[in-house]
C-alpha cells in the first residue's frame, strides 16, 4: 500500500486535489487577471513567515522597540533582509490586492450570486489596511509616532463617539507604551481572522506587521 493510498483511506486527498486543482474546469476567458488572487495568498504566506521571524526579535516596549529594530537590522543574521522583505511585501500585498479587486470590478464578480464573497473580500481589505496601520507604529520612530497620532486623531473627529473611541484605540490619552502594546497585539488577532476568512472566501486578504 502506497503512502497516498494510506492517506486516501483516511482523508480524501486525491479527490480534493483533482476537484480543486488537477481536474478543475477553468473558464474560457481565463487570463492573467485571475493570477492575482493566488499571488495574494503567496504574499500572505510571505508576510506571515517574515512577521513571525521579526516577532521573535522585536520588543513591544516604548523604551526598547526602536533599539530592537536596530538589533534586527545590525545583529540578527539576515535580519535586514527579512525586515526589508516584510516591508516591501506589505506594499506588494496592496498592489496585488488592488489588481485583484480591479479584476473583480472588471468582470462583475460583485454581482448576483457572488455578493457575499465580495462583501467578505471588502471586510478583509479593511482588516488589511488596519493591520498595515498597526505595523507602521511598531518601529517607534518619529514617522511611526506622528503617523499614528494623525490617523488616530481622525477617529477623534467623529461626532459623539470620537474622543472615547480615539482614547480606546490609544489605550491612553496620548500615543504611548499602551498604544504600542495594543498595536503589536492587534495584528495577531487579525491574522487569525484573515486566515479563517481566506479559507472560506476566495477574495482579498492580508497580514502586515510592517517593520519599516
Amino acid at each position: 500500500m502506497s503512502l497516498i493510498n494510506w492517506i486516501d483511506d483516511r482523508f480524501p486527498l486525491t479527490k480534493v486535489w483533482n476537484e480543486h486543482l488537477a481536474q478543475y474546469y477553468a473558464p474560457k476567458n481565463f487570463n492573467f487577471w485571475y493570477y492575482f488572487g493566488g499571488l495574494a495568498v503567496v504574499v500572505l504566506v510571505l508576510q506571515i513567515v517574515t512577521g513571525i521571524i521579526l516577532t521573535m526579535h522585536y520588543k513591544p516596549d516604548a523604551e526598547l522597540a526602536f533599539a530592537s529594530v536596530e538589533y534586527i537590522m545590525r545583529d540578527v543574521p539576515a535580519g535586514w533582509f527579512v525586515r526589508y522583505l516584510h516591508g516591501v511585501g506589505a506594499s506588494m500585498f496592496f498592489l496585488v490586492v488592488y489588481l485583484h479587486m480591479f479584476r473583480g470590478l472588471m468582470y462583475g464578480s460583485y454581482r448576483n450570486p457572488r455578493e457575499l464573497i465580495w462583501i467578505l473580500g471588502m471586510v478583509i481589505y479593511v482588516a488589511l489596511m488596519a493591520e498595515a496601520f498597526f505595523g507602521y507604529l511598531l518601529p517607534w520612530g518619529n514617522m511611526s509616532y506622528w503617523g499614528a497620532q494623525v490617523i488616530i486623531s481622525l477617529f477623534g473627529a467623529l461626532p459623539v463617539i470620537g474622543e472615547p473611541l480615539a482614547e480606546w484605540i490609544r489605550g491612553d490619552f496620548v500615543v504611548s507604551d499602551a498604544t504600542l502594546n495594543r498595536f503589536f497585539a492587534f495584528p495577531d488577532i487579525g491574522l487569525n481572522i484573515n486566515v479563517k476568512r481566506n479559507a472560506s472566501a476566495p477574495s482579498t486578504s492580508n497580514l502586515s506587521i510592517q517593520f519599516a
